[in-house]
Formats: structure tokens, C-alpha cells, sequence
């Protein structure tokens, strides 16, 4: 071929398959985002692979390691290839070979886990690195403000006020209810210290305030005050405690319930609705007292049963608590199926996660559902003789406390 022929080629106008390289003619759309193939070594020596769009995964191992290993990868020995995501692209652009066309048609998008077959920690020298490593872990210092509120709540169960028996009488009461209260003083000096000061304070007269004299014949001969007395004698002791709290926090609840011993009653029978109760109608009193001094107790609110129910529920520092006397169940077992069925009934605990409960004497907490707590606060009373002889068991006298944030509950104490 002479010069010019050559020159004539060069010059000449390209045809069309020269001008436009097949393999770029129509080109692929990218993956979307997050599914560019690729390699990502993770923290334990594993790898993630993300595969370019292909036919539907494999169904077992031997497949998906195949898979991988066609992308150039060497799965090394004590590794094992896991699917761990697939999803179908039922518009993908795909290529079938090098130089031709890209077409539109379903693809599967998958990433598959290079794993080691058993954990890295399986052995007993990693073992011990890994505790080691994280027992040398120190805490991030609590950051101020963290929590919304700290609220202590105070659980004034069942004093039954006018009882004589074997622990004594309305003296041996008083000197009781007194030290405890004393008691109170050193444990919110004990929080303190250790950075846990409570904000807000709740005092839970969880009910039977009085003994009272119509639940069983033998009250009549067992009581050393009359009903007057027993009503005179407890609001007094509740002024005291409240007076307490009041003077130490800017923010004091007082809430109460129903309760049988503290219920109008004619013989074992109730007489008019719930609410129909001394115990409420004591705190009802103070309220109206402290009405009357708004400089002093203006602070202090009070909470107690809607008419026609005899529980209450309280938010405490961003935690729901319910408070109920418990002579609702016949025995402590039942507390729990009680409390759920009072849910399905949109009963005024029904979003409680703690339920605080008296009536039984004794101190006893349990976990139901889910992050939900029941505590059985202890008595105050002079002893449930006739109970120790029917069973042996001596209930112990103490004034429950704990503490309340949002996110539960802790400090939980009896004086």
C-alpha cells in the first residue's frame, strides 16, 4: 500500500463498530448504594464480601464458597463462607459477557461472611485475653444530668394503729414509727454521700392505717384505743413523717389507697364505695391542713383513689408506680396474676412497671413480665400473733424505702 493509501485510511470516517467500542456502547448502571462490590475486613478477622449482581445464590456452603473464591478470593483453611444477605433486583442492568450489550433483567445482589469456623476466643489463651481485656476496662464517668430525677419513695405500711400483741401496744407503735423515721434521716444522709440524693420524696401509705373493730370479734377485746383515738393517733404519726420530708425537699407526693382494716365496715361488711375509708379520710385531712399554709407546705401535693376505686398510680422520675394495699388476692401468689389482670381491665395501675403492696406483713419483691417489679413492703404493726401460730411465720417490722428514675429503681432499704 502506497503513502497515500495510508493516509487516505487514516483520514477516512470510522465505522460505527470502530467508533463506539462494543463493551462501552450501552454501559451498566452502578449498584446501589451500599451494594458496590467489594471486601470488608471486619474487627475479628472475618471478611464481608459483597458480590456483583448475579443469578440467584446458591443453596448450601460448597456453592457460596465457589461464589467467592470466583471473584479471585482464597477462603483459608479453619474459614467457613456464610450467606448472610440476598436480595433480588428485578431491574438490574447485567452484562452476560465482556463486548456485548448491557441488558435489563432480574438479578440477585449477595453478601457473603468469610468466617472462622469456630470463635476466635474458643481457645483458652483468647479466652483469657478477652477477660482480661475487659476487666481492665474502666467506666466512662457519669456525665451530670444524665438522669431526668431521683425520687424516694417512703412505703408506710400497715401500722394498724390501736393493736396490742406481742411487740406491745400504741407506746411500743410510737417508739417504732419514731426510730424509723430517725432511721429515714440517716439513709437520705447515706445517699448523699454516695451521689444519690434524691430530688423528690413519696410517701406510700400502702394502707390499714387502724385496726379498727369490725373485721373479726376478737378486735373488740384486742385494741387499747377506741376507733377515734386509732384515727387521731395515725394522723398524727403521718403529719410527723410527711413534716419530715417536707422540710427536706423542695418537692414532697403523698398517695394512699384503700385497705380493709381501715374500711368503714359494719361487722366483715364494707360499708359505702372504696373510697369510703379512714386511711384516705386522714389524708384527706392533712391535705385540707396543709392547705391552710401554703408558705410552708405549699409544696406538698396529694394523690388518692378516683371514686369508685381503691389503687393509684404515680409518675415517679419518669417511672410509672402503682401502690395498692394487696387484700385484693388472697394470698401473695396471686399478686402477680391479680396486677395483669387489672391491666387488661385499664385499672389504674395498669401501666405500672413497680407495684408497691401491704397487707401481707412481710417484705418480698419479685420480677414479672417484662422489667416489671411487685414489692411487698414490710409491716409496722405490734405482730400478727394469730398468724405466727397458723404458720409459724414472725413477720419482721421495718419502713420500706427506695429510690426511682427513670430508668427503674435502686437503693431499696428497710429501716
Amino acid at each position: 500500500m502506497s503513502l497515500e493509501d495510508h493516509l487516505d485510511a487514516l483520514l477516512a470516517p470510522a465505522s460505527p463498530a470502530q467508533a463506539t467500542p462494543p463493551e462501552i456502547t450501552r454501559p451498566a448502571a452502578a449498584a446501589p448504594k451500599g451494594w458496590e462490590p467489594g471486601v470488608r475486613w471486619e474487627p475479628d478477622g472475618a471478611m464481608l464480601v459483597t458480590a456483583p449482581a448475579a443469578e440467584p445464590p446458591p443453596q448450601d456452603e460448597a456453592g457460596w464458597r465457589a461464589r467467592v473464591e470466583e471473584l479471585g478470593l482464597a477462603v483459608p483453611d479453619g474459614y467457613r463462607v456464610r450467606l448472610v444477605e440476598a436480595r433480588h433486583d428485578p431491574a438490574a442492568w447485567h452484562r452476560d459477557a465482556q463486548g456485548e450489550d448491557a441488558v435489563t433483567r432480574p438479578v440477585w445482589r449477595c453478601r457473603y461472611l468469610v468466617e472462622p469456623t469456630v470463635p476466635g476466643w474458643s481457645s483458652a489463651e483468647d479466652l483469657s485475653a478477652l477477660v482480661r481485656d475487659v476487666m481492665r476496662r474502666r467506666r466512662k464517668p457519669r456525665t451530670p444530668g444524665a438522669e431526668s430525677g431521683r425520687a424516694l419513695a417512703v412505703v408506710y405500711a400497715d401500722p394498724q394503729v390501736g393493736k396490742v400483741g406481742r411487740d406491745g401496744g400504741t407506746k411500743e407503735l410510737v417508739g417504732r414509727v419514731a426510730e424509723r423515721f430517725d432511721r429515714l434521716q440517716d439513709h437520705l444522709r447515706d445517699l448523699a454521700q454516695i451521689g444519690r440524693a434524691p430530688d423528690t420524696a413519696y410517701w406510700l401509705d400502702a394502707g390499714d392505717c387502724i385496726e379498727g373493730f369490725e373485721n373479726v370479734a376478737s378486735q373488740a377485746f384486742t385494741n387499747d384505743l377506741t376507733l377515734t383515738q386509732m384515727v387521731r393517733l395515725h394522723r398524727r404519726l403521718t403529719f410527723e413523717g410527711l413534716d419530715r420530708l417536707a422540710s427536706t425537699f423542695p418537692r414532697v407526693v403523698a398517695a394512699t389507697c384503700g385497705s380493709n382494716h381501715a374500711r368503714v365496715r359494719r361487722g366483715k361488711d364494707a360499708v359505702g364505695p372504696p373510697q369510703d375509708d379512714w386511711g384516705i379520710e386522714v389524708m384527706s385531712q392533712i391535705a385540707d391542713a396543709y392547705a391552710k399554709n401554703t408558705d410552708a407546705y405549699g409544696h406538698v401535693s396529694f394523690v388518692m383513689p378516683e371514686p369508685w376505686r381503691d389503687t393509684v398510680s404515680l409518675d415517679m422520675a419518669g417511672t410509672i408506680v402503682g401502690l395498692a394495699h394487696g387484700h385484693q388476692y388472697s394470698r401473695p401468689d396471686k399478686a402477680g396474676d391479680w396486677w395483669r389482670a387489672q391491666t387488661f381491665g385499664r385499672q389504674p395501675i395498669a401501666d405500672a412497671r413497680i407495684l408497691v403492696s401491704g397487707h401481707y406483713h412481710h417484705f418480698r419483691t419479685q420480677q414479672l413480665g417484662a422489667g416489671r417489679l411487685w414489692v411487698q413492703a414490710p409491716t409496722l404493726d405490734n405482730g400478727s400473733d394469730w398468724w405466727a401460730m397458723r404458720s409459724g411465720e414472725v413477720s419482721q417490722p421495718g419502713l420500706l424505702v427506695f429510690s426511682v428514675t427513670s430508668q427503674g429503681w435502686d437503693d431499696l432499704r428497710i429501716l
